[in-house]
Order: structure tokens, then C-alpha cells, then sequence
């Protein structure tokens, strides 16, 4: 079973972060995605401005293509609930269909206008 969740424990983000291979010292907020308790992905954030997601990465995602878009999905249904506006650095078209635009070299979103209709895309047929 995946689930999403603030993570807090600093002996478990070290260990998550060298797994994925991100190389800034563990800080900022830390969401992590697990399977069945295994923590195996992580979405960084940084709060200032705009809540700014700096790292988003899961394990094994060759194999799971699936589960990339069910973490996204579940961290951008978290943030509709608290309106933040989001931002990402650079253009990522992927996030255009969850109703990010791309300005100022970021891609930014108020969390209350994320759209998150239509079908997971999870390499399996879907849309």
C-alpha cells in the first residue's frame, strides 16, 4: 500500500536522500511517499514567498511509472486543502494539465486552482 506523508525523522530523510541521489543537507519540508512502511519517495519543499518544491523523486520509477503520478497527485490534493501558491523551478509541461503556468522561470500555481481531473497516466494505457 503507498501512502504520503510530513516526514520529520532526519535518520530516515539522510537515508532517503543519498538513495535518490539529492545533494543538499537534509532541511526544508520533506514529504515522503512509502510502500508498504519502505519510504521510497520524496517530494522537498522550501517555504518562503511560495512554497517551492526543489526535489521530487521516487525509487525504481522505470518500474513503477504508476506510483510518480499517484505521489504528485496526492501531494497537490495535500496542498489544495491549505491554498499555498506552488512553484517549480523551470518549465515542466507535464505539470501544465494540473493547471501550472510557466512565469518568471518558474512553474506556479495557487494550490485552491489545481485541477485534478482526468486519469493517472501510469504507462499502462492510460491517458
Amino acid at each position: 500500500m503507498l501512502t504520503v506523508g510530513f516526514e520529520t525523522d532526519r535518520e530516515t530523510l539522510e537515508k532517503l536522500y543519498a538513495e535518490l541521489g539529492v545533494d543538499v543537507a537534509v532541511s526544508g519540508a520533506n514529504f515522503v511517499m512509502r510502500e508498504n512502511g519502505e519510504p521510497v519517495g520524496l517530494m522537498r519543499a522550501e517555504v518562503g514567498d511560495f512554497v517551492t518544491i526543489t526535489h521530487f523523486k521516487i525509487k525504481n520509477e522505470e518500474i513503477n511509472p504508476g506510483d510518480k503520478e499517484f505521489f504528485l497527485r496526492a501531494m497537490l490534493f495535500k496542498f489544495s486543502l491549505n491554498p499555498v501558491p506552488l512553484a517549480v523551478r523551470g518549465r515542466h509541461p507535464e505539470l501544465e494539465r494540473f493547471g501550472f503556468r510557466f512565469e518568471d522561470g518558474y512553474m506556479r500555481l495557487n494550490s485552491s486552482e489545481v485541477n485534478l481531473s482526468g486519469s493517472c497516466r501510469d504507462g499502462r494505457g492510460g491517458d
